[in-house]
């Protein structure tokens, strides 16, 4: 039986700097064939200027560096998102949040700046789709080819429920 007064939440979470090691950038950049060198010498000019936000690097190379726009395939997202180290105990903490705490219900949602084909791969079976949110870019498919592809985009999804 559903308990109608449950008091809800909304707990959102980080995708790069909180549920996983941060190494999404270092995982692509080897699948790709681009040095850790490189990825961190390009990441330390953007960081030098104040080009983009923390945590929008690996989305601005994507979206602007030559080399990344070359060089990486959609695949490589997705493989990135199987290879990538995720924190301890992510599904048992979005279960107790979903429907374990008595008179509660909190609403849990991942936000990253990182490519939802990334987050989507890597909390596959954890996190429903519907949950992720992602602040950097759809990506489409460029005529006969598996190239990533992206275009400037913000999403915001939030949940709607009753009182």
């Amino acid at each position: 039986m559903v308990n109608k007064h449950r008091k809800h939440y909304l707990s959102a979470s980080d995708f790069d700097q909180t549920l996983t090691f941060n190494d999404t950038g270092y995982v692509l950049s080897e699948l790709a064939g681009i040095s850790v060198e490189e990825f961190e010498r390009k990441i330390k000019g953007m960081v030098r200027l104040n080009l983009v936000q923390q945590g929008a690097e690996l989305s601005y190379l994507l979206l602007h560096d030559p080399e990344f726009r070359a060089k990486v395939r959609r695949d490589h997202l997705r493989e990135v998102g199987k290879r990538i180290r995720l924190k301890d105990n992510i599904q048992q903490v979005y279960e107790i949040l979903d429907q374990r705490i008595d008179g509660y219900h909190f609403d849990f949602y991942v936000l990253s700046a990182a490519p939802v084909e990334v987050i989507q791969s890597a909390l596959e079976g954890i996190v429903p789709q519907d949950h992720i949110s992602v602040r950097s870019s759809n990506t489409r498919r460029r005529a006969k080819s598996t190239r990533w592809c992206g275009q400037p985009q913000v999403m915001a999804k939030w949940p709607a429920w009753s009182s």
